[in-house]
């Protein structure tokens, strides 16, 4: 299911609903990763396709840190730490994790705004976790955590953090 832009923005209602739906039917009630990382896939591409565009628009400047732009970093976040999720439990436990997982970890975190407030606060100790899981290195760990916490959620450097994370993305 595709989302649609309405007048340069990209519909975050219908976004979160269906990354809930995903998430409720696929990780939290079934643990059917596979089922939930191929769902998560195409929103997170279509996240990414559309921030890109938006910002190369706007000559490579960032959009202004307005409510829309909150609520879309929240999402794209959130939206990255499922599929994240999703591909790390889905892959065999034989398998090299990849290093994709780690990097959508990585800006999960980075890209979390807000995260004084409980629910983020909550979500991003849940990011750690898995990071600390992914990564096995406490030390790297650390150091993404420290990061993190340097740039206070601060929405127009989770955006900043979102522009060079999709940069490199697209570029792979």
């Amino acid at each position: 299911m595709e989302i649609q832009v309405i007048r340069d923005h990209l519909d975050i209602v219908k976004l979160q609903d269906k990354m809930n739906n995903i998430v409720f039917d696929y990780l939290d009630t079934s643990n059917n990763y596979t089922k939930a990382m191929r769902e998560l896939k195409p929103l997170y591409t279509q996240v990414t396709t559309f921030y890109k565009e938006h910002v190369d628009g706007l000559a490579g400047e960032l959009p202004t840190a307005n409510t829309y732009w909150h609520l879309f970093i929240d999402c794209s976040a959130k939206l990255s730490y499922f599929l994240a999720a999703a591909t790390y439990y889905s892959t065999n436990e034989l398998q090299k994790i990849p290093d994709k997982v780690e990097r959508l970890l990585a800006i999960a975190a980075y890209a979390l705004p807000s995260i004084d407030q409980e629910e983020n606060e909550e979500f991003l100790t849940a990011i750690f976790a898995l990071y600390g899981e992914v990564v096995g290195d406490d030390e790297k760990t650390t150091a993404l955590r420290q990061g993190v916490l340097a740039q206070k959620g601060v929405v127009k450097q989770c955006l900043q953090q979102f522009k060079l994370f999709v940069d490199k993305e697209i570029m792979d």
